[in-house]
């Protein structure tokens, strides 16, 4: 079992506001004006509400020049930790350990 993270990764659309939309001075409506999706959809991510789909990642990759896997990972990684730290399943273990 791989160790834990202490410390919950920052939401994708909390790096994308901070990161692009703040550094470059535009609003939720105007990126979502460049990226094709609805300014709901767009405030939503960009405040932490939704994740960063595959769909969203392609967009913003297009449209910033970056890499589709940067998005979708830093969506991993918080999806990731926020499974670590739910509370345990109950469950039967299969008979066979460290499979994974």
């Amino acid at each position: 079992m791989s160790e834990t993270r202490s410390r919950k990764p920052t939401h994708p659309g909390l790096i994308f506001k901070r990161r692009v939309l703040d550094r470059l001075g535009l609003s939720i409506q105007q990126s979502a004006d460049y990226l094709g999706l609805s300014r709901q959809t767009m405030s939503k991510f960009c405040n932490g509400g939704s994740p960063c789909t595959l769909k969203m990642a392609r967009h913003i990759a297009e449209a910033t020049g970056s890499n589709v896997a940067v998005w979708i990972n830093l969506q991993a990684a918080l999806d990731a930790w926020e499974a670590e730290h739910m509370d345990a399943p109950k469950v039967t273990k299969f008979p066979v350990q460290d499979v994974a």
